[in-house]
């Protein structure tokens, strides 16, 4: 969770969504803890990674989650829902650069504009809490005479 403090706020009014854990992936309900999930969902508040904003996970977004995109049921969420779609942008984009580079490496390798979009996306998705492509960064400094 990266030292970020997660609560689950207590509330009369705070809405509890029924859990069914016979709706969870396989994965999770092979998963150590499965058994162990209480009856309902509860909110949880988290400070956004990159833009440390206040956010939260709501129960009915992890019902959504976990029950029916069966995403696992230990994931949790570092981002918020602006920075999300900002890293999800930037996803997309690497892709689209990537695709590029296998299509025709040797032009794209002597394309400074493209190589400098490439480095800026690459040095950009550590900021969400991602891991640093080090190797590829190395690689395209070098051809840049970085």
């Amino acid at each position: 969770m990266r030292g970020k403090k997660r609560t689950k706020k207590a509330g009369a009014n705070k809405k509890k969504v029924p859990i069914n854990k016979d709706a969870y992936s396989d994965a999770s309900k092979n998963s150590l803890g499965h058994e162990f999930l209480g009856e309902f969902y509860e909110d949880i508040h988290y400070q956004c990674y990159k833009c440390q904003q206040p956010a939260i996970f709501t129960a009915i977004q992890q019902k959504k989650s976990f029950e029916i995109r069966k995403e696992y049921m230990h994931q949790q969420r570092i981002l918020c829902r602006n920075c999300w779609l900002k890293l999800r942008q930037l996803k997309c984009e690497m892709q689209n650069i990537e695709q590029l580079y296998s299509l025709d490496k040797e032009k794209m390798k002597s394309d400074k504009e493209f190589l400098q979009e490439w480095l800026f996306i690459l040095k950009e998705i550590p900021k969400f809490g991602k891991k640093t492509n080090t190797a590829r960064i190395r690689f395209i400094e070098k051809i840049l005479g970085q």
